[in-house]
C-alpha cells in the first residue's frame, strides 16, 4: 500500500488506487483530501474542508517544504504559541513543515485549496538532477523562503495564479504527468524569487489573541439580538478594542460587524427555507428591529428580497 507523507489511519487508507480521496469527519463537520503522488518525496493534495479543524497526525517532517494555495475560505498556519497567521482566498504560502502544528484550523469552516509537500530527504539524486535541468533548485527555496521555519505568504502574481488555476482545473481527472509538469513550473518560479518584495508583510498573532478572537466570534453568533460596541465586546474577551479589531480581521478576514452581518443573513436564508416564520419574525430573530432594513440588507447581499428568496426556495 502507498504510504503518504500524511500518517492517515488504516480505515482512511483502505484503497490502494491512486490518486485516492480520503474522507474524514469530527464533531465540527467533514472534509476530504485527494492524494496525488508525483514522485518519491513529492505529493499534491486537493483539500475540501467543511469543518473547524482537522487533526492531520502528520509523520515526522524534518526537512519538508509545504506549499499551500487557498481558493476559498481561510486556513490557519500555526507554528506554536506566538506564530499564527492566516491564508486567505487567493493567497499562496510556503513554509518549513518541521515546526508546524499537527492540527489545521479553518476559521470560516469552509476551505478549498491545494497543498504540495516536498520531502527533501526522500527526493532521489537522479530526480534532483532532472529538476535542476528545469531550473529548479530546492536548496535555494529551502534557504530563501524557509530559513526561519515560519510561514511566508507570497503575492499570487499572474504566473503563479495561472499555474494554480490549471492545477484546480485538473482536479476532475488528475493526470500525474501533467501535475508533475505544473509543480515543476511552480518550483521554477519559486527558485527565481529575487527579493523580499515578493513576500507579503504577514501579521502574526499569539494563541491568546486567536482564542480571544474566537470567543468574540462565538459571542457575536450567540447574541444576535444584542447590540454592543467593539469596546464592550473587547472587554468581554479580554483584549483592547484595537487589538480585537486587528486580530479578528486577521483570523476571519472581515471586521467584527461585517462578520456578524454575514452570519445573520446566512441564518436568515436557513430560516426562510426551513420555517414558516414571517419576514418580520425572522428579522427580529436575527437582530434587525426594522424588517425593512433587514429586507434591504438581504437584497444587497443576495440580489433579491427575502420574499423572493422564499418563493424561489419554498419551505421544506
Amino acid at each position: 500500500m502507498y504510504k503518504s507523507l500524511f500518517d492517515l489511519s488504516p480505515e482512511q487508507t483502505a484503497s490502494t488506487a491512486m490518486p485516492r480521496t480520503v474522507v474524514f469527519s469530527n464533531g465540527t463537520g467533514s472534509g476530504s483530501m485527494t492524494i496525488c503522488p508525483l514522485f518519491l518525496g513529492a505529493e499534491l493534495y486537493y483539500n475540501d474542508m467543511h469543518l473547524a479543524f482537522f487533526e492531520e497526525a502528520t509523520a515526522p517532517m524534518r526537512n519538508v517544504i509545504e506549499i499551500n494555495h487557498g481558493r476559498v475560505g481561510r486556513y490557519e498556519c500555526s507554528f506554536g504559541a506566538n506564530s499564527c497567521c492566516y491564508l486567505a482566498a487567493g493567497d499562496f504560502a510556503v513554509c518549513a513543515a518541521a515546526r508546524k502544528k499537527s492540527s489545521s484550523c479553518f476559521p470560516l469552516r469552509h476551505y478549498h485549496g491545494i497543498t504540495i509537500l516536498l520531502d527533501l530527504d526522500a527526493i532521489s539524486p537522479e530526480m534532483r538532477k532532472q529538476m535542476e535541468w528545469y531550473g529548479v533548485d530546492l536548496d535555494v527555496i529551502r534557504r530563501y523562503i524557509c530559513t526561519e521555519n515560519r510561514c511566508c505568504i507570497l503575492r499570487s502574481e499572474p504566473t503563479i495564479a495561472h499555474i494554480f488555476s490549471e492545477l484546480y482545473t485538473a482536479h476532475s481527472v488528475p493526470d500525474t504527468g501533467y501535475l508533475r509538469l505544473k509543480v515543476l513550473e511552480l518550483l521554477h518560479v519559486l527558485s527565481r524569487l529575487k527579493g523580499r518584495d515578493d513576500v507579503q508583510q504577514t501579521d502574526y498573532f499569539n494563541q491568546h489573541q486567536v482564542e480571544c478572537a474566537r470567543r468574540a466570534a462565538k459571542l457575536l453568533t450567540q447574541r444576535l439580538t444584542v447590540h454592543q460596541t467593539i469596546e464592550q465586546l473587547a472587554q468581554d474577551v479580554g483584549l483592547s478594542a484595537t487589538a480585537l479589531k486587528t486580530c479578528f480581521k486577521g483570523v476571519y478576514g472581515s471586521s467584527v460587524y461585517a462578520y456578524q452581518k454575514e452570519y445573520r443573513l446566512q441564518l436568515a436564508q436557513k430560516l426562510l427555507t426551513e420555517t414558516d416564520s414571517t419576514i418580520a419574525e425572522i428579522a427580529h430573530q436575527i437582530g434587525y428591529e426594522n424588517p425593512n432594513k433587514f429586507s434591504s440588507a438581504f437584497r444587497q447581499s443576495f440580489g433579491m428580497t427575502p420574499t423572493q428568496y422564499r418563493k424561489m426556495r419554498p419551505i421544506g
